[in-house]
């Protein structure tokens, strides 16, 4: 269960980029709005995709680590 609620933390932070997208066209909202809305939203992102992480273990930060990592590199 544990794991299950941190994929969807981890991944569904990439969600958040899909509103700010929305946000940034909307004129319905003066900058200072976007900004604030576009500030919150960022952090939210980060934060549950941190949590996520926290809740998929170190085996899975390796396994980011890995795919990460270029190829090249010894």
């Amino acid at each position: 269960m544990r794991k299950i609620i941190g994929l969807i933390l981890f991944f569904g932070s990439w969600l958040v980029y899909a509103v700010l997208v929305f946000i940034a066209v909307d004129s319905e909202w003066s900058i200072a709005e976007k900004l604030g809305i576009g500030t919150a939203l960022y952090g939210i992102s980060w934060t549950t995709m941190i949590i996520g992480s926290i809740l998929l273990g170190p085996e899975f930060i390796e396994r980011i680590k890995i795919m990460i990592r270029p190829k090249n590199k010894k």
